[in-house]
């Protein structure tokens, strides 16, 4: 299972990046390969490495961070690495869409695909349509845990019943992370709680 991570914060600062970067580092055992991360500067920015060591992020109020396994198309062309960012809006996911090829997928979906990654049949059916999301994630066959910043500096965290996904409120920011156990990990006090299925939370 892939590693997914958000973060939110109003006014972060320096104690926030502390924890985002112990969480994150308790989240590296769900996948090696290769990690990445997007953030809102003047523009969407990614920055995607194939050597999970020493991870330092901007300081920045809305953060999406991905590892994994190589699950989908060749980890080492970064195209098919989360996250995936296509023109304004950027995702991370745990879980399976469609295991089909590239081919099978955009003639499934009736989309033209840039990656292999069948995360980005999200981006391409539903762009930054909230309810398009919702209804999308919640029928799919599929499992899906995910978070989705876009241009315009929103955040869309949902989740199926297919895949966990868990929710920190601390000191006046918001933490995302694909289990309980990584929280616990991070810090034996943290108390996070499970998102509800087929419900989108906007920040």
């Amino acid at each position: 299972m892939c590693g997914v991570v958000g973060f939110y914060c109003e006014q972060p600062n320096e104690s926030h990046i502390n924890l985002l970067n112990k969480i994150i580092e308790q989240s590296k055992i769900r996948g090696l390969h290769s990690f990445g991360y997007t953030y809102k500067d003047e523009k969407l920015q990614t920055v995607k490495q194939h050597e999970i060591t020493d991870i330092s992020f901007p300081v920045a109020n809305k953060i999406i961070y991905h590892n994994r396994y190589s699950t989908s198309g060749d980890y080492k062309d970064h195209e098919n690495n989360q996250p995936i960012h296509i023109d304004d809006i950027s995702l991370v996911f745990n879980g399976v869409l469609d295991m089909g090829t590239k081919k099978e997928i955009e003639q499934r979906y009736d989309i033209q695909m840039y990656t292999d990654n069948d995360g980005e049949i999200v981006i391409k059916k539903c762009g930054k349509d909230k309810q398009k999301i919702q209804e999308f994630i919640s029928k799919t066959r599929g499992s899906f845990a995910g978070l989705i910043l876009t241009d315009s500096n929103k955040l869309y965290v949902i989740r199926n019943t297919n895949r966990p996904l868990w929710r920190l409120e601390h000191d006046n920011a918001v933490y995302f992370a694909s289990t309980r156990d990584i929280f616990k990990r991070a810090d034996k006090s943290l108390e996070p709680e499970e998102l509800e299925p087929n419900v989108l939370y906007e920040y």
